[in-house]
């Protein structure tokens, strides 16, 4: 199965705030001609837009499919289940956050919306998040949108929600 890839679009507001897009392109050139074209569509959607266009990332989709990592979903799985997790940023005032969809609701503390943070793969997750994982030529550490270190949770809670 070819690889997905796209070219993902950041946004900056007025007051701030950031947004995307992303543009699927197909598979099979390099990434210097990735980079042409993520300039060229930039400056094509930068003139329709008020915000400021900040980023342009190319995106290589895997496919995960035929992994050893979860095979089938669980019964009674939902993708509108969903875990929103916020963290706090090595520089102050910004922040991470992320939704996990198809969430475990045994992940849940009971009688609240509230994600048990001692569960032992929510603590995985949140050490991975914080501290990184370790590959081959060093670690990988999950940053904010800015490419600030992520430092600890500021909430973690359960959520119904679409898209």
């Amino acid at each position: 199965m070819p690889l997905a890839i796209s070219i993902r679009y950041e946004f900056l507001d007025e007051s701030g705030k950031t947004s995307f897009t992303k543009i699927r392109v197909p598979n099979g050139f390099s990434l210097a001609n990735y980079t042409e074209f993520a300039q060229a569509m930039g400056q094509i959607i930068s003139d329709m837009k008020v915000g400021v266009l900040t980023r342009a990332g190319v995106c290589v989709g895997l496919d995960l499919s035929g992994s050893t990592i979860k095979a089938v979903a669980d019964i009674f799985s939902d993708v509108l289940q969903k875990a929103r997790v916020h963290f706090a940023s090595a520089l102050q005032g910004f922040s991470g956050k992320m939704l996990l969809p198809a969430f475990d609701e045994l992940n849940v503390v009971a009688g609240s919306d509230e994600i048990d943070q001692t569960d032992p793969d929510v603590a995985a997750f949140i050490t991975a998040m914080e501290n990184g994982i370790a590959v081959t030529l060093g670690t990988i550490a999950p940053t904010d949108d800015r490419e600030n270190d992520l430092t600890s949770v500021l909430f973690f809670r359960e959520e119904f929600k679409d898209g």
